[in-house]
């Protein structure tokens, strides 16, 4: 691996260098496109970022980047939130490899299963992605990818270990083989760790322990092609359950089949197939629940047809869904079983000529229990010369209340669909190849938007909540250096009772300094957010981190050191729940080919 070369990178985000613009992306339209083409605000992390950062999990990941705001109820394992520029934390798609894996139940994707050792790039989409996506999209998309074929499709194989504080001891192996017929991943990751109290009246450390296996393989069949791919992460977490110290097992799985045949040299139909399921099975009998022990199923099968045609300067996409969802919950004595259909029909159309870029976009949704929503996104993307472009977007989004929303705990079986609308406009400039400037100013309202009151445990409508705010980033590269900064502005409101979002900040600020020589690599990475609101009307104060990771490349053999929370801060995500002290970890890969 040359560092070096990983440097000047860029790390690819909001404020990209010109020669990053050629990356290609797949998340923002189900296609392949050029990072320089689209119009929506993308971020970018790569296998090779995320050897080389102070993260150890993914929530250290994602908030290094401005309108990526995490609330985590402890250490590693526990329940982990993220709110794309100030929408709800279920306002964010999570994919694994392209399927949904958002539960049901609860309505967000468990990120806390995702190991990042099994990650090969992670692209996420600030904006409402309904349209492409379907319901829950209305904040953006974060696209977990295991399997990057396309990008390098070089035969390897790797084995990993990192040991650190709070007893955290990981292992991995990834194996990746591919000729003129087929491309095939294989890998496999192991975490432990002892962890710490998860709430800060708790004297109980808190663990977690958690075993992921990924495999994918792609082959030729005629003219056509097969895609097969398995995702499993299973583990079990301890946690503080109102002063009792409990544990649940959690599994997650995903299988996905797609076939891709040409139809003609313009038209290449996909029809695929994925199950994705999300268990959560309490250890301990609960005495609201008569002494059962409480639980909640995911069970979701999604059919798609889509069709890619490439006509002249336009690439059209038509497809139609059906998603059928199970879920079965039993939580603090409330229990319910549900069945729902969801059908529905999208067209999309990319124009690029010249110093134009144009993506209109719209779907029908046919939602058994809330009846039919039509979604739409127009983004326009204008060149003015090689260093100047300018952009602006509208969107709109839709979400149906999930299961346990209605019929859980605190259930209302009255609650509505929540509707968005989003206006974004922005400017990038590249002041040389190394150097690049970016802003852009976001408007997202939200009517209906489904809250918890705390008066009437109980859960709600709000007739309007308004988000908007102001992204900035500046990246450059200079020889072994590399900096990056990016910043937010934002005022995430309720509307109706002219109160702050909860556990979202007004301002946040990151930077990254990177040098590399040789062999050779440091980082250096800083945080710093303002105040934020919780329940009870709770005031989290501010906090700034740094994080600082170091490594040395020898033949086939990585030694690297990394530490999280440098200045050992103390700070809140959630009121009432510690978060990691300074922390050091030690890592050796090797990568014999």
């Amino acid at each position: 691996m040359n560092f070096r070369n990983l440097a000047g990178a860029c790390l690819i985000s909001i404020g990209t260098c010109a020669h990053a613009l050629d990356e290609v992306v797949v998340t923002p339209a189900r296609y392949a496109q050029s990072l320089g083409e689209v119009v929506p605000s993308v971020v970018v992390i790569t296998r090779e970022m995320i050897e080389r950062s102070p993260s150890v999990d993914i929530a250290g990941l994602l908030r290094w980047h401005a309108g990526l705001e995490i609330s985590r109820t402890g250490g590693t394992g526990q329940q982990t939130s993220v709110f794309i520029r100030g929408t709800e934390s279920d306002h964010a798609t999570v994919l694994i490899n392209g399927v949904k894996m958002n539960s049901a139940t609860v309505g967000i994707g468990a990120l806390e299963m995702i190991n990042t050792s099994v990650i090969d790039r992670i692209e996420i989409v600030k904006g409402p992605r309904s349209t492409v996506y379907g319901s829950d999209a209305v904040g953006g998309v974060i696209n977990i990818i295991t399997s990057n074929f396309g990008q390098d499709d070089e035969n390897s194989a790797s084995f990993h270990v990192m040991q650190g504080r709070y007893g955290m001891d990981e292992q991995g192996v990834r194996l990746r083989y591919g000729n003129d017929q087929a491309l095939g991943n294989l890998s496999f990751s192991r975490l432990d760790t002892q962890g710490f109290p998860a709430r800060n009246t708790s004297g109980t450390d808190h663990g977690h322990d958690n075993e992921t296996f990924d495999f994918n393989i792609q082959t030729k069949v005629g003219a056509g092609e097969v895609a097969l791919g398995f995702w499993q992460a299973k583990g079990n977490t301890e946690y503080d359950n109102f002063g009792s110290d409990n544990d649940q097992d959690r599994k997650n799985n995903i299988l996905r089949a797609a076939l891709t045949v040409p139809v003609s040299d313009n038209w290449h139909s996909t029809l695929s197939m994925s199950r994705t399921k999300d268990e959560i099975r309490q250890n301990q009998e609960n005495s609201l629940s008569s002494g059962n022990k409480d639980f909640a199923f995911t069970d979701r099968v999604v059919y798609d047809w889509k069709n890619d045609f490439t006509l002249n300067d336009h690439v059209l996409v038509l497809g139609a869904s059906l998603a059928d969802e199970d879920t079965d919950s039993l939580s603090f004595g409330t229990s319910y079983r549900e069945n729902t259909d969801i059908y529905s029909v999208y067209l999309h159309d990319r124009f690029a000529r010249n110093r134009h870029s144009l993506f209109t976009a719209t779907r029908y949704t046919d939602h058994e229990d809330f009846g039919s929503a039509v979604t739409w996104n127009l983004e326009y993307g204008y060149s003015l010369a090689t260093q100047t472009r300018l952009s602006a977007s509208v969107g709109t989004g839709f979400r149906a209340p999930n299961s346990s929303s209605r019929f859980g705990f605190g259930g209302n079986p009255d609650l509505r669909e929540e509707t968005s609308r989003s206006i974004e406009a922005g400017i990038s400039y590249d002041l040389n190849p190394l150097t690049a400037l970016s802003l852009r100013i976001f408007d997202n309202r939200i009517e209906d938007l489904i809250d918890w009151d705390v008066t009437i445990s109980q859960n709600r409508n709000i007739e309007r909540a308004r988000i908007k705010g102001i992204e900035a980033a500046l990246s450059h590269q200079s020889g072994p250096w590399d900096i990056r900064l990016e910043g937010i502005i934002q005022n995430p409101r309720n509307e109706t009772e002219n109160s702050r979002l909860l556990r979202r900040a007004k301002r946040t600020l990151t930077g990254s300094l990177a040098y590399s020589r040789e062999q050779f690599f440091v980082q250096i990475n800083s945080l710093v957010t303002s105040q934020r609101r919780d329940f009870g009307d709770v005031a989290l104060s501010g906090y700034g981190l740094v994080d600082v990771s170091a490594g040395y490349h020898f033949p086939y053999v990585t030694l690297a050191l990394k530490a999280e929370n440098l200045l050992d801060k103390e700070f809140e995500l959630a009121s009432g729940y510690n978060q990691p002290g300074q922390s050091v970890f030690a890592e050796l890969q090797i990568k014999p080919m």
